[in-house]
């Protein structure tokens, strides 16, 4: 009896075993939410407001008491124009002015003046003003991209 008793003691262990060890598991891993898309950088541009009206303005000056001498104010905003700069780097455009003009005098014109010119271009095309003047430091220049219209959404 005692053989039957421990038999039967060793059948019971194994069963409740194989019971506990394969009838239960551990809870699965709740998926994780999905991602939220990210949005897309997009690089500052000109039609984004990078001057304020009064920077123009002094620009305006300058362009009447220098600059039209040899352009009329259409040369800045006629398709060639816009198109040959059209996705360039506000800086590209920033040195082309800064290196050449006046033709009878380049490089004469400060950073400041060359910007103020600059933004009177800007708003001449149509582009908006912001709460903040175009900054005459090269990276700042450079942060922006030519865009002759507002981004599409």
């Amino acid at each position: 009896m005692a053989k039957i008793f421990r038999f039967l003691t060793a059948a019971c262990a194994l069963a409740l075993f194989a019971a506990c060890s394969s009838g239960t598991q551990a809870p699965a891993e709740m998926p994780a939410p999905p991602a939220e898309p990210e949005e897309e950088e997009v690089d500052p541009t000109t039609a984004d407001g990078i001057f304020t009206v009064a920077q123009a303005e002094r620009g305006e000056v300058l362009f009447r008491s220098t600059c039209s001498e040899c352009h009329d104010s259409a040369d800045w905003t006629e398709t060639g124009f816009k198109g040959r700069w059209e996705d360039q780097s506000v800086y590209q455009l920033w040195y082309y002015v800064n290196e050449r003009m006046p033709y009878d005098n380049p490089w004469s014109l400060s950073r400041q003046q060359t910007t103020d010119v600059l933004t009177y271009i800007f708003q001449l095309n149509g582009l908006p003003a912001g709460d903040s003047e175009l900054a005459t430091d090269d990276d700042s220049i450079d942060d922006y991209w030519i865009a002759w219209s507002p981004r599409r959404p």
